[in-house]
């Protein structure tokens, strides 16, 4: 059994991690509540670093029905959307001190970073990001204002890109369950019914976005609010107004595309 094949919660499982308080201790409910419909013994030892024997808790979870081994190459159904509501209801992890470190290490190598000029971060792949529907990549761009989000979602899908909008909580769990997921996802922190970097530190948890790339486009263009995005997540942080085809020339980025 290696470190890569991945466990999903069973029934039993599912029906632990709503109880309260449960048969289980807290910190096995919150491994197990990890796991949710996928997760490996290395994912999870890269989220919790300073636990202990991972591999052997799992392995009392999944003798005692909490959960279950995933076929090495098994196709696992996208989140519902009432799965993804509840998901981005929660509140996420605050940002540990690294990443804290690595957002303004990242701040410290910005040029231009103050009022009036474009600010433009990005960390690029290092091989293109392969689309996971059939051949266009999917772009699902989050924003409260109509007009700004209109005039994104043209722009990309004049370059050649499957564009979903979303601009409240609801809105936003029923784009991210939609098959196929996204590829890449454009959002504004500044949203009309709820906080937007708790969805943007929400979705980076979440086992099926942990590598999508997410790029923050707002017109807040201070310091902490920059160092607050990265250290949540986001791959890149891009402030408005930003032209279309910068626009596209990032997204492209993002996406390692030539």
């Amino acid at each position: 059994m290696t470190d890569n094949i991945a466990y999903t919660t069973t029934t039993k499982g599912k029906a632990e991690i709503a109880a309260k308080p449960g048969a289980l201790k807290p910190g096995t409910k919150g491994l197990l509540a990890a796991v949710g419909r996928r997760a490996s013994v290395t994912e999870l030892r890269a989220r919790f670093p300073r636990a202990g024997d991972i591999g052997g808790a799992l392995a009392l979870l999944v003798k005692d029905g909490y959960l279950e081994l995933l076929p090495e190459k098994a196709s696992v159904p996208p989140p519902t959307v009432r799965e993804l509501e509840n998901f981005l209801s929660e509140r996420p992890k605050e940002p540990t001190l690294e990443q804290l470190r690595q957002a303004e290490s990242t701040i410290s190598g910005a040029r231009r970073l103050k009022a009036g000029y474009q600010i433009s971060i990005l960390n690029r792949p290092g091989k293109p990001v392969a689309p996971r529907g059939d051949d266009k990549h999917v772009v699902l761009v989050i924003d409260s204002h109509e007009a700004e989000a209109l005039v994104a979602a043209r722009a990309l899908m004049q370059n050649g890109f499957d564009v979903r909008g979303a601009g409240t909580r609801s809105e936003i769990a029923a784009a991210l369950g939609r098959t196929p997921l996204p590829d890449l996802i454009i959002m504004d922190v500044d949203l009309r019914d709820t906080v937007g970097l708790d969805v943007l530190g929400k979705i980076r948890e979440h086992a099926e976005f942990k590598d999508t790339p997410i790029l923050v486009v707002t017109a807040r263009a201070e310091r902490d609010d920059i160092v607050a995005a990265l250290a949540y997540g986001a791959s890149g942080y891009l402030n408005k107004p930003i032209a279309p085809k910068a626009l596209v020339r990032n997204t492209r980025d993002a996406l390692g595309l030539d």
